[in-house]
């Protein structure tokens, strides 16, 4: 295979770079439409089905709804984790262009530590532990607390029917301790992944080891 002349090497490099960070860009953005559109999904399919437990004939949907919420919260924290990951490359893709091009052309990584969150630091979620004024973390934090005081609507109207229909339906006498051990599964993992931080450490050195102007 012939070698390429080396005079062709920076722009080779600098299209190759160029690419790899509008891949990421558009990840970064394709995931963020993906996280709002289902969280309008989740939260109108939440209230619809508080609705129903309220309706008498179709009360019993109720018991599935805080297992739902959870599920969707978590799912909602995945799709930003693919945030992180995009934002981290996007990162050292960005310092390693302004180290080519000789000054700081690109900034946007810089806005992003300032006006959204810190990469890689503590957060939960979307919730920038060291800055929690920033709007991103309020955002978070909001749709955090409503989907919780809807799980505790929706754990309180189960509460209230248990009685009626678990001498009908022998699995539900389990239904308190699925019901426990599915949110602090989930919880954990998320405190883990999270404020833990490794994941989001582990792919940041792999970046600060390829891009050193990076770290």
């Amino acid at each position: 295979m012939p070698s390429l002349p080396p005079e062709s090497l920076p722009e080779l490099q600098l299209r190759t770079l160029q690419a790899q960070l509008e891949r990421m860009r558009g990840m970064h953005y394709g995931y963020y439409v993906q996280f709002f559109q289902a969280a309008h999904l989740f939260t109108v399919l939440s209230l619809l089905n508080l609705a129903l437990g309220l309706y008498h004939p179709l009360r019993a949907a109720v018991f599935v709804l805080p297992f739902f919420i959870v599920y969707a919260g978590f799912f909602c924290a995945y799709l930003l984790s693919y945030n992180l990951f995009a934002r981290i490359y996007a990162t050292a893709l960005e310092k390693r262009l302004n180290v080519l091009l000789g000054g700081d052309f690109l900034v946007a990584h810089r806005m992003e530590e300032v006006y959204l969150y810190a990469t890689p630091g503590p957060k939960f979620v979307a919730i920038d532990l060291r800055r929690p004024w920033t709007f991103i973390s309020a955002s978070t934090f909001s749709f955090t607390v409503g989907g919780g005081l809807m799980y505790a609507l929706a754990a309180f109207r189960a509460w209230q029917l248990l009685p009626e229909f678990a001498p009908r339906y022998a699995p539900l006498h389990a239904y308190w301790p699925l019901l426990i051990a599915w949110t602090l599964g989930h919880l954990a993992y998320l405190v883990w992944f999270f404020v833990g931080g490794k994941p989001e450490r582990d792919i940041a050195a792999i970046v600060n080891a390829a891009y050193p102007e990076a770290a």
